[in-house]
């Protein structure tokens, strides 16, 4: 367990770095570019914008205290993600998930605050990853202690989701339901914690104004 998740939390710092580069420097680039302002503009599209959501999911974690393996935890996250796309496909924006997670009389919630890149690999398919803190705590209700174990330290994720659009009425942006998978490592503390979450969002995208669309000449 204990190499499994170093090799994760090393796997996701960096690719939760380097999608966040990525984002930062697109977004710098295009800020700079002094190509023709044509060359900028966008086919309107509904996944465009910034982004605003809200889910549930279902959490399995498997939680190792102080080298004890404890099993699996199951319970239910909320979820709270906003953002941007900078480029076509690359965007940075933060997420915030707060969940419950139980095991017999053990119970207890994990949460996380993390700022996250995000890449369009096929259509509205997207990955994303990223690095903030988070915590895990868990207490035994019917134990003769019942104070709170745990600890508070990073927090790593790596998911993928779908957008559809199916109330689409506008020509870019608009509400989208958005299922999505993903991995979360709580790697610090005296629990550490392995997580995967599947659920779906309600995603607002707020779209492009028509100055950046590339529109039919009229």
């Amino acid at each position: 367990m204990r190499w499994f998740m170093n090799c994760a939390v090393g796997i996701l710092r960096l690719f939760g770095v380097a999608l966040l580069l990525l984002g930062l420097a697109s977004s710098v680039a295009s800020a700079e570019d002094p190509a023709d302002s044509r060359s900028l503009l966008e086919v309107p599209r509904a996944r465009q914008g910034y982004w605003l959501g809200i889910g549930l999911s279902r959490v399995e974690s498997q939680l190792n205290e102080e080298g004890k393996n404890r099993g699996f935890y199951g319970g239910q996250a909320f979820t709270f993600r906003l953002g941007q796309l900078v480029t076509r496909r690359l965007g940075i924006g933060m997420s915030f998930e707060y969940g419950n997670i139980q095991k017999q009389s053990d119970q207890g919630h994990i949460v996380g605050l993390a700022m996250e890149g995000s890449c369009s690999l096929w259509r509205d398919l997207s990955i994303h990853s990223g690095f903030g803190v988070g915590a895990v705590y868990v207490s035994d209700k019917k134990a003769l202690d019942t104070s709170l174990r745990g600890g508070a330290g990073s927090y790593l994720l790596l998911g993928a989701s779908y957008d559809f659009f199916p109330w689409r009425n506008r020509l870019t942006g608009g509400w989208s339901v958005t299922p999505s998978v993903d991995i979360r490592v709580l790697p610090d503390g005296n629990i550490h914690a392995l997580a995967i979450l599947a659920g779906a969002q309600i995603m607002w995208w707020s779209g492009l104004p028509h100055n950046m669309l590339d529109l039919p000449e009229e």
